[in-house]
Order: C-alpha cells, then structure tokens, then sequence
C-alpha cells in the first residue's frame, strides 16, 4: 500500500528528529548518540497529545530507572549473581505496576524496570562507571526527546483533538441503532448486536485517547473532563437499552402492550433519530402521564419500562448536550443529580494474577539467560539478558506475548540483514552528516511511515529502535564487525529465550482471559448479594463495563460464543443493579418481604457462584414471586421494590409464564 501524503510528512519528520537528536549528541560529545536516535523514533507519534504524553513517562521512567541502577550496582558490586537477581526483580516489579495501570503512566513503569536492566546488566562486569552510564543515557534520552516532541509540535502538528472528535461523532449511529431496535422489541437482531459490540468497544477503545488529550495541543486539551462524562454516559446507556429491549419483546410476547405505551416507544424513537438534546421534556411529561392500571405481571412490565425510558431519554439528552459543548464549545452542561443516580464512575479491571504471572515470567526468564551468559563468561551476554526484559516487559499486557515476542524475532532478524548492509556496505563512503541523513533517509521514512499506521506501529518502532541500536552510529565510522556480531547475535538469544519461556510461563491464550473477566463479574454479584448494604451503583457499573470493554477484542479472537457473551454480560451487569437496588428498598418494607428479600439474595448468590449460564434454579423463582406477591396490596407504596424484583425476575426467567396476582389492589401508577 502507497504511502499517504500526510504519511510521508509524518515520517520525514520522525526521522528528521531522530537524526537531530543524534548530531547533537555527537556536537556534545556523549558516548552513545545512537541511544538519542532510538529514543526518537520510540517516542515518535502521528497525534501530538499520543507524542507529548509518552515524551513525558519516557523521560521520568529514564530517571527512576537509572537512579535504580546506580543504588543497586554499587549494593551487590562483589555479588554478580545477586545483582543479576536484584535486577530481574525490579523488572518484576516495575512490570507487576505497570500492569494495575491501565493508562499512559504504566509505561513509565514498564521503563523504569528494563531501563535499570540497560544500565545495570553492562555493569555486571565494570561496575565501576554505572553512574556516568545512567547519567549519559539519561542525557540522551532526554535528547531524543525534546528533538521529537519540538519537531512534532512546531512543524505542522497533528492535533488528538478532531480524531478523538471523529471517533466520539462515531458512537451516534450504533447507539441510535441499538435505540431503535430496542423500542421495537429486537434487541437480539443482527443490527442490534453488531451496534451493541461497536458502542461496548468504541466506549472503552477510546479510554486511553482520553487519557492523553490533556498533553494535546487543540482546544480540547482543557474538555477532559466532559469527554471522559460523555464515555462515562454512552456507558451507562447499554444496560437501560437492554432492558428496554427485553421489557418490550417481553410485552410484544404477553400482549401486553397497550395502544399508550406504544405511542410513547413511538414517540421516544422518533426523538432518538432526531439527535437533537431540545424535544426531551415533552417526551418526558408523556412517559410520566401514564395512567393507572390494575396490578398485573404486564402493568409491573410496563411501569418498569417506563422507568427505563425515562432514564434513556434523561441520559440520552445530557449525553447530547455535552458532546455538542465538547464539539462545537457550547457551555458545559450540570447534572449532578443524574451522575448521582445512574452515570457510571471511571473503574479500571486489574488482574493481580496475570500481572503476578506476568512479573514471574519476566523476572525467571531473565535469571536463565544471565545464569547462562554468567557461567559461559559471554562477553555479550549482557545485551542478551536486556533483550529478555525489553520483550517480557513490552507485550506482558496480552493474553499470549509469544505471537508477539515471534514477530518481534523476525523483525530484528530483517533489522540486523538490512543494519549489515548499511554499516559496511553504505557507511565507509560517507565523509559527512549530510551523505549519513541521505543515506538512512529512505529507511527512516519507511520506519515512519509504518509507526504512522496503528496496524504496524509495533513493526515500525523495532525498526526504528533496534536498528538505531544495531547500527551504534558514533562520532565518527568504527565498524567492527565481530561486535556487529556479537551484538546481532545477543539480540537474538535474547528474544528467542523470551519467546520460548513466555511459551512455557505465560501463554494464555484469549479464551481464558474473556473467562477469567466474566467470573470476576459473577464474583462482584455474589459480594453485592452477600452484602449487608448496598455497594456503590456507579462503581459496578464501571467495573463490569470495563470489563465488558476488554472481552470484546478477546471475543472477536475467538469468534464462537461471541454475542452471547456479550449479551451475558450485559445481563449479568443488570442483575448486579436490581440487586443494589434490593438493597437500598428492603429496609423500608414489611417483614415478610423483608425476609422474602434475604432469601432472594441467599438463593441469587448460590446460582451465580455456581454457574449463572445454566437455568436459574426453581426456589429462586418462587422466592421473586412471594416477595413480590407480598408487596401488590400496596404498590404504588412499594413501587421501587417492585420494579427491582420484577427485573430480575425478567432476567432470570424471561420465558416463564408470568405469575397471578389477580388478588391485588388497583393502586399501581406508572411516575
């Protein structure tokens, strides 16, 4: 595929900073220029926010990892086995941080660990310089990037500002679609599912743009806030459009829809398509007039849809307000009291025990190799042992590293063939940095043009940095092709060590992640069940769509099951808040359904803590129904209650026959 223009520019530049930062490291005098250039080309960016924000966590990563270093080298000067495992272990742990977090500053942490490992490994055997080596790369580092962050910012920038713009404008049509087909009753069509995978995917796949828009350079580096309330919004939005969906196919099912509550699905659609916030108080008042019906399982579905509308029409509105402040600079709009009520709060999933396996394998993995280059006496063995932490550290974050870790293996493989012609094929003729920048520019502009496209952007940085590493360009041409050697060679012992024990440690594969992520939401359940108060709505909310957010990549890995999981999850989210909102109501019933309300947690917490994709069991069923039977003399009083235990009931038995309450009064009004 042709380069685009912007492409192009993109990657004249990249390459432009990264042979800056390496003439001024050689006009300064440093030791190592080409650590200049390399860091260049890792820092490099098309989106200046993306660029500034990993400018940043590199240059404080360089400085813990250093400083890290120079304590420990000097600590075990006469012990190089336990400097070797003081070092493996500060991967480890560095490693084991950045994998609890899931923004931008978890590469700080990542770098902080296989930074100390590039300054202290060498060090093994000449310990006696580790402080000018730490304060050189730190000189370097720092080099490279502000040549790359000046450059990306003053020539021609591409702002994060409309991108991000672009992919919030995005969520729109798969969120009308999912609306509309919901109010119509098909919220399992096909167009209903592939719009709720797209929301659930775009909602969290654009956590981490969030994130880095306060170091972008447009007007939107101050609406951080607002874009992360507008995610917050489009969030909280799934679980009310799927409950709408099941109510109203529920309804369709008993003939219980009435010609008024048609007219308000109706009238709810037309305000969806319409994209407009102005329209919503109107629709509002018609949902709240409602009139009275006799208490029946279909008049507790209806109530209930109601309920739900409201909230889709009140979250619906706010959402469109803010996107239109954040987008076109309207005033930012207040709605404290519906973030109280329904808007989910930012909660990130950590898996300690994937971190934990991921520290382990990192940290054996790097004693193996420093174990052998000990015992053989290799004199490069210290470049093998950095490569193990370079690459258990830069891929821990997914399910199986070792494809990863593969790829990376060939890519070095190319990088050393094509390094090999450059250094004594090309280099002996050039006299002049001039001949170097025209020599390595039609490399530098393939290595930046492939960082400039998400799907090679890996592929790109090895390029770019393992190649500045390779060729160790100096202040001057010193070629020895025996270090070439060796080097290429510790490069290779180095990832292919990596790749065979992650394979051994590590490997999980997709499958057992997405597993492993819906447990933990059957665990938050029976904890909200088991609970003697009712956990934090907007925290649960979070959580379980985060993690819903992360099962749709490893779902679409493993293609079979895929809407059905989803679907689960989203079941599984809305079980979660009918359970808090049991318990919020249960301490203002009477005793009977009090204790009714005990036994449905009791009951509710035994089925998920076995399997909740199996049937409900029967005595959770007849448990929903006394309870709710005990509550229909009175329901306009209990109204809340209602609502909850008749969810769940919908959720746990959706093709049940409904229960009789034909013994109760005719008090019921939808609000």
């Amino acid at each position: 595929m042709m380069p685009r223009p912007d492409e192009l520019l993109f990657a004249l530049k990249a390459f432009t900073g990264a042979m800056l930062a390496f003439y001024i490291s050689c006009w300064l005098g440093l030791d190592n220029p080409y650590w200049s250039m390399a860091t260049a080309f890792i820092v490099a960016h098309p989106l200046a926010g993306a660029m500034r924000s990993k400018a940043i966590y590199r240059f404080f990563g360089t400085l813990i990892g250093g400083t890290a270093a120079v304590i420990m080298v000097p600590s075990f000067v006469n012990a190089p086995a336990l400097l070797c495992a003081a070092m493996a272990l500060w991967v480890g742990l560095c490693l084991y941080i950045a994998l609890m977090d899931r923004s931008p500053r978890a590469y700080m942490f990542m770098l902080s660990g296989y930074t100390a490992g590039i300054i202290g490994f060498p060090s093994v055997t000449d310990p006696s310089h580790v402080f000018e080596t730490a304060l050189t790369r730190c000189e370097e580092i720092t080099l490279g990037i502000v040549c790359t962050t000046m450059i990306g910012t003053l020539i021609l920038p591409r702002a994060m500002g409309p991108v991000l713009a672009r992919r919030i404008a995005s969520w729109v049509q798969p969120g009308m679609d999912w609306a509309s087909a919901a109010l119509g009753g098909d919220g399992e069509s096909p167009l209903a599912r592939d719009a709720r995978r797209r929301l659930a995917f775009e909602a969290t796949d654009t956590a981490m743009m969030v994130s880095q828009l306060a170091y972008d350079i447009s007007h939107m580096q101050s609406a951080v806030r607002q874009v992360t309330r507008l995610r917050m919004y489009v969030v909280s939005l799934m679980p009310v459009l799927a409950s709408i969906g099941q109510r109203v196919a529920e309804l369709h099912r008993l003939n219980g829809m009435t010609p008024a509550m048609q007219a308000v699905l109706t009238h709810t659609d037309e305000w969806i398509k319409a994209g407009k916030p102005e329209g919503s108080d109107p629709l509002l008042q018609e949902i709240r007039e409602l009139a009275q019906e006799q208490p029946s399982w279909t008049s507790l579905l209806r109530a209930s849809l109601a309920l739900r509308l409201e909230e889709l029409v009140r979250i619906a509105h706010q959402s469109r307000l803010i996107r239109r402040h954040v987008v076109d600079g309207t005033p930012a709009p207040t709605s404290l009291k519906l973030e109280m009520e329904y808007i989910a709060i930012t909660r990130h999933t950590v898996d300690h025990k994937l971190a934990f396996l991921s520290a382990v394998s990192a940290v054996l993995s790097i004693l193996l190799v420093c174990a052998i280059w000990i015992e053989t006496a290799w004199a490069y063995g210290a470049g093998a042992a950095i490569m193990v932490a370079v690459a258990c550290s830069f891929f821990a974050a997914q399910d199986d590293p070792a494809p990863a870790i593969a790829q990376m293996l060939r890519n070095s493989m190319i990088v050393i063939a094509g390094i090999f012609v450059i250094s004594f094929a090309l280099l002996p003729a050039i006299t002049g940095f001039t001949e170097l920048y025209l020599v390595l520019l039609p490399a530098g502009l393939v290595i930046g043009v492939l960082i400039s496209r998400p799907a090679n952007f890996g592929t790109g940085m090895i390029f770019g940095a393992f190649g500045a590493t390779q060729l160790a360009l100096g202040n001057g041409y010193n070629a020895n092709f025996i270090k070439f050697a060796g080097s290429s060679l510790s490069l290779l012992v180095g990832l292919g060590s990596a790749l065979v024990l992650t394979r051994l440690i590590r490997s999980v594969g997709a499958a057992w992640s997405a597993k492993r992520l819906m447990r933990a939401n059957w665990r938050d359940i029976v904890t909200a069940a088991q609970a003697n108060s009712a956990p934090d709505r907007a925290a649960m909310t979070g959580i379980m769509m985060d993690r819903l957010g992360l099962m749709m990549p490893r779902l679409a890995a493993v293609a079979s099951g895929a809407d059905s999981a989803v679907s689960g999850a989203l079941q599984d989210l809305r079980v979660g808040l009918n359970v808090i909102g049991l318990h919020r109501e249960q301490w203002h019933l009477p005793p009977a359904a009090q204790a009714g309300s005990q036994i449905v947690f009791h009951r509710l917490a035994a089925h998920y803590q076995d399997n909740p994709r199996r049937p409900a069991p029967p005595s959770l069923a007849q448990a929903l129904d006394e309870t709710i039977a005990t509550l229909m003399n009175d329901p306009l009083a209990y109204r809340a209650a209602l609502m909850v235990l008749s969810g769940l009931r919908s959720l746990l038995y959706p093709d049940a026959p409904p229960p009789d309450f034909s013994c109760a009064s005719p008090n019921l009004r939808v609000p």
